[in-house]
Formats: structure tokens, sequence, C-alpha cells
């Protein structure tokens, strides 16, 4: 079992459905097709810790941390910009829906 972990994401966080897990693990989700067609990063995972709780998150990968990941990490005010710039508009040529936040999840 992996221990937990803290998933950063900047872009849109999805609620599947239990009939579309199967397509999330077989990596033929539609928004996961779209987003790597449009050069975006998708991470799936149960985030439940004591129940199933799925979520797709779309968009920039910023890190996953956690004893079995990054400890630390940082970047500069221009390079985060730049980031959210160009993921908003990649998520909107993309035609994924959604407001793109940045997202600190809890993995555990």
């Amino acid at each position: 079992m992996s221990s937990s972990a803290c998933v950063i994401f900047f872009g849109v966080r999805y609620e599947p459905s239990d009939d579309e897990l199967e397509a999330l693990e077989a990596r033929s989700h539609p928004l996961m097709t779209a987003a790597r067609e449009a050069g975006l990063k998708h991470y799936w995972a149960n985030f439940g810790p004591r129940e199933e709780k799925y979520f797709l998150f779309l968009g920039t990968q910023i890190g996953i941390f956690g004893p079995e990941n990054l400890v630390e990490s940082a970047t500069s005010a221009d390079a985060l910009k730049s980031t959210v710039d160009a993921t908003s508009e990649k998520l909107t040529k993309a035609a994924i829906p959604g407001v793109p936040n940045l997202w600190v999840q809890w993995l555990p």
C-alpha cells in the first residue's frame, strides 16, 4: 500500500460517476483524451479516506508531495502566472468544462 500524499494541480476537478470508472482505468475517458490532445495532464484516484470518492484532475500537475513523492518544490510568480495562463487557454481550446482553480487535494 502506498503512503498518503498531497496532489497539487492547476486546472479543473471532475467527479466521475461509478459508470465512468472503467474508462478511467483504461485511460480512455473522453476528458482524459481531450486533455492529452491539448497537451495537458490528468490525474485520478480514490481520494476518499473512509468511502470511495474519486476525482479526475485535468490541467497542469504542480506536484505530488509526500514520503514517496516530492518533499519540496518552488516556482517563481512569473512561472506560476505563465502556467495559469497557458493551462487556462488549453482547457478552453479543448472544451473541457469547469473553472480552473489551484487544487490542493489530500490523498489518504
